[in-house]
Formats: C-alpha cells, structure tokens, sequence
C-alpha cells in the first residue's frame, strides 16, 4: 500500500482556509481559471480525466456557490482544465492572472480520487465498518477563491464516496472504479451543489451509483440485453417467476456429524472412511472431518433432496497462488449423493479454483452489466485476467450432467446442463436476480437452484 504521508500535506492544502470574507454590496465577477484532477489510485488511467464540456459543473457553480457568496461568473472567460501527471503536484495552485486582471475574484476547483482507506485512517469522516465496505472510491472536491491580493477568501472541500448499488447489471464487479465513466463528472458536478459559505469545512456526501462491470467472453454474451428474472427471499422459502410459472424454494439448515477419526473400533461406522482419510489425507490428524446431511425441499413441486456429503475442516486454509484451499474442503476421496426421499437419483464432486479455459474478463473495458453493446475504456491498461471459479460442483442426476459453479468474490453463480449454461444468477448467500435459458427441465433446474444455494456451500465465513 501507497504511504499515506505522501498526501498529508495535501490534506493540509485542502483544509487551510482564510476567515474575512466580506460581500461588497454590488454583485462582483468571478471567474473560474482553472479546474485540474488527479487520481492517486490509477494516476495514468484516463476515467478521471476532465471531460472536455465542463458546462454541467460551471453551471452548478453559477446556480449553488456564487448565488451564495453574491458573486456572478464572467461566462465569457475561458477556464482550463488540467490533468496532473505527479502527485505531488495536487493542492498547488498556480496563480497566472494576466488574462483576466481585471476581474476582482478568482476560482479554482481540485479534482482527486483517493484511496478510501487514506479517508478512514486519518478520521475525514465517522463510518460504520459496513459503509466502509461498501464505498469503492472516495473523491476530494475543493474550491479555493482568490482575491486581487492574492489571498485566499473562500475554501470549501467536499469529500464524495461512490456506493455502486444493485441494477441490472450481472457480471465481475470492477471495484477500484466509482461507475462507468460517463456517470463520474455527472455525480461531481451535482455534488457541487454543496460547496456553500456554511457548514464545515469537509462535509461528506455517499453517492449511490449503478456499479460497473468488467466485459467478458464468458458470461456477457450470455445476459446481454435478457430479462433479469427477481427473487423473493422475504420468506423463509425462495420464489420466483418465469415462463413455466411460479416456483418456490426451501433450503433448511445443514445437519452435521463429526467423525470421530480416532476411533479405530470395529463399532467405528466410519471405519473404512477412517482408514482411507488416514492414507489419503495429508493433515489428518490436525483436521475435522464431518458428515453432512443437506436437506432441500421443491415446494410448488413437493420434492424432498437430500444431499450426503463428507467434507474436512481445515484449521489453516491456504489463499496463496501456488495451493489456494480454502477452509472447507469436499473429500475426493468419496462419493457425494443426491437422494430424493430415499432413493439415490445423482451423484457429485467438488473442486475449488478452477480456471475457465480460454475464458476472461476485462478489467480495463467496462459495461453496465446488461447491454454489452456500449463499453468504456478506463485506460489502466490492466491486462486480462483468467476467469477462476471458487468452487465448482460437478455430477450428474436424472440422466443429465451437470455443473454448478461458484464466485464467491462476486457473487455470481452459474449453472450448466449438459455442457450448456441454462443460468446465471447474481446474490450473495441468497439469488438476488438471474438471466436463464431453461430447457424444458424444471425439475432438475430447480434440484440445481437448491443445490447452488444451499448451506454447505455457501461461502465460508
């Protein structure tokens, strides 16, 4: 991480201000000579990057700040944008007044995307730890006002925080960026609204903004401009609505039974399972292992599931790239069962981080997540990046394959049948929304759908 002292003289620059400003009682001119920007974060991205109308932001200024400080911009005044290449040059403003000496104020606007922990850190503003979570970028908006002397009258900083919120969008949640380019200086330009003569010197604004999505080859051509399909999860079943009508879900708590793998008894029912955890597993003796029991229920359909699984809970899961595990491993070394009441109608396997091939997504080209027809350049040049699954249910039932992959990092789920992907779903623990191709198999959709969300594979922690 970027050393914070780095900016601390910027945040001195930005809270400094002068006291004394006084209203002459006739209207006096103002011109804006400079608007300059910055990203601490992605300094040679192009996204921050002024945009060449700035009417919308000059505007607010004539409709919000100079209405209160009695003030009226010179409109036939040209001002100038700048992006800045160095970090340190933000919080200087250099002072070239020899087109416009003649007009008795001079304002200038600072544009700066910061890391929001620099924001956290240094106490700016009082979040709770789920607010915090949820802003991706924090912007610092300052308006300093020159005098003829060269003094600073007027200081004003509002610090902006982007929220990306739920829309239609379904796909890799880029989250280093606010929203799609074209929505960015939107959301400035109205938080100018803001900087007033009143209040505190910082004030904090959340802008809840439609997130954006990376572009893909894996599920964007799939939900491109399709019907989002919404869940009800209010209840204590999951519904939803699509063309073969109503369908409701039930998904009851996991039941466990820990094996006791030191029993080495006769009377051991798991003796055989013992002994081969014993040659096959490399921890066994610092691991836990359990019987899992799943039920699942088809309400509309009175359909009971059960799934039989043997996992190991590993006390020191792994994340690094060369062996990511994670806490909860499905055993190989068994076989998973799908019974429907008491009879065994499937099977399956379970792996984790399994790389799609020749599948991407792209963080540097951006979409909305629903018509991949319009995308964005953000100009990080951030390098394609493999799509991996976190973890990847794979099996068979009623005479057809199946797979069921996972996204933990975000929360997408997708299903396929016979090697064709029937359902895209995004949510997190519970489906928010999903695109779907159905193929004439509501049973086994439906068996899948439970399967997705049911307990024991729900991400861990």
């Amino acid at each position: 991480m970027k050393p914070l002292i780095l900016t601390k003289f910027l945040l001195f620059t930005l809270l400094f201000s002068f006291q004394g400003w006084s209203q002459n009682a006739s209207t006096p001119k103002v011109v804006v000579e400079q608007i300059q920007a910055y990203s601490y974060l992605n300094p040679t991205a192009s996204y921050w990057k002024i945009p060449a109308n700035i009417s919308p932001i000059l505007e607010t200024l004539d409709s919000s700040l100079f209405v209160t400080l009695k003030m009226q911009r010179d409109k036939d005044y040209t001002t100038t944008t700048n992006a800045l290449t160095k970090l340190n040059q933000t919080g200087k403003i250099k002072i070239d007044w020899s087109n416009s000496l003649t007009i008795p104020y001079h304002a200038y606007i600072e544009i700066y995307e910061m890391d929001p922990e620099f924001a956290y850190k240094n106490d700016l503003v009082n979040l709770s730890e789920t607010a915090k979570d949820s802003i991706h970028s924090v912007w610092f908006i300052a308006c300093s006002i020159f005098n003829l002397k060269k003094e600073r009258v007027f200081q004003k900083t509002i610090m902006l925080g982007f929220t990306p919120v739920e829309s239609l969008g379904l796909g890799y949640t880029i989250k280093s960026t606010p929203s799609m380019p074209n929505l960015l200086y939107n959301a400035i330009a109205k938080s100018m609204n803001y900087l007033d003569a009143e209040g505190d010197e910082i004030d904090f604004i959340n802008v809840k903004v439609p997130a954006a999505y990376a572009t893909d080859n894996y599920w964007m051509p799939f939900v491109h401009n399709m019907p989002r399909i919404l869940f009800d999860t209010t209840k204590k079943f999951i519904s939803f609505e699509d063309n073969a009508g109503v369908h409701a879900l039930r998904m009851p708590p996991a039941v466990l039974k820990k094996i006791n793998n030191k029993d080495k008894s006769e009377t051991n029912p798991y003796k055989n399972l013992v002994e081969l955890l014993r040659k096959t597993r490399p921890q066994f003796n610092r691991n836990e292992y359990y019987q899992v029991m799943q039920p699942l229920r088809d309400i509309k359909n009175n359909i009971d599931y059960t799934l039989e699984s043997y996992i190991e809970f590993n006390s020191e899961p792994v994340f690094n790239d060369n062996t990511p595990r994670l806490a909860i491993q499905f055993l190989p070394e068994v076989i998973h069962r799908i019974f429907q009441d008491k009879d065994s109608i499937g099977y399956f396997t379970v792996k984790d981080f399994v790389k799609e091939e020749n599948k991407f997504y792209y963080p540097d080209l951006v979409y909305n997540g629903y018509d991949s027809s319009h995308s964005a350049n953000l100009g990080t040049f951030f390098a394609k990046q493999p799509i991996t699954h976190s973890r990847v249910i794979s099996g068979k039932s009623m005479n057809h394959d199946f797979v069921i992959q996972l996204n933990y990092e975000n929360n997408i789920t997708t299903i396929l049948i016979d090697k064709q992907m029937v359902m895209a779903i995004s949510g997190n623990k519970k489906p928010l929304q999903m695109v779907e191709k159905r193929n004439n198999l509501p049973t086994i959709e439906n068996l899948l759908l439970l399967i997705a969300y049911a307990e024991i594979f729900q991400q861990p922690g």
